[in-house]
């Protein structure tokens, strides 16, 4: 599990993966937010994809999303639990296996097993980031590096 907090422009993640194989949790590391340029229409612009769930099927909606290619065929035949998060120029939208975006309209908002916990700091006033940093302190799931991404332009060093 993980969680994924949006605030003011920002989405929010952690890194931390945790596997039950049955005879024990492993956790490693990985990245969870992708920018990604993509064309719709005429139009050429960035979104930035944030995952959270099943890995594997996560990562192939990260590859599909922005493509102009069907549905991916494998969503059709098995049960993927992973939500996606796409922050585009328009707003932000909520994807699952069905690939039909859901445009959330909240100032703020949350997914992943600290979702709760991420949502309680953000209504006292913290950013996504925060958000997710106070997460990782109660949930078991969400833990390392706390990484952000915007659409706003990347300064140059």
């Amino acid at each position: 599990m993980t969680t994924i907090a949006y605030r003011d422009g920002v989405l929010a993640a952690d890194s931390r993966v945790t596997v039950d194989n049955g005879s024990g949790a492993r956790m490693h590391t990985c990245r969870k937010l992708f920018r990604k340029r993509v064309t719709e229409g005429k139009k050429q612009f960035e979104v930035i994809i944030a995952t959270a769930g099943e890995s594997s099927p996560g990562m192939v909606f990260v590859d599909w999303y922005g493509s102009g290619k069907p549905v991916p065929e494998i969503f059709l035949h098995i049960d993927a639990d992973f939500t996606c998060l796409v922050l585009t120029p328009k707003g932000l939208f909520e994807y699952d296996t069905f690939c039909r975006g859901e445009e959330i309209e909240e100032d703020f908002y949350a997914i992943g097993s600290g979702a709760m916990a991420a949502l309680a700091a953000m209504h006292c006033g913290k950013s996504a980031l925060d958000a997710v940093r106070i997460a990782a302190r109660v949930d078991t799931y969400t833990g390392g590096r706390v990484v952000s991404e915007s659409l706003a332009p990347r300064k140059k060093p």
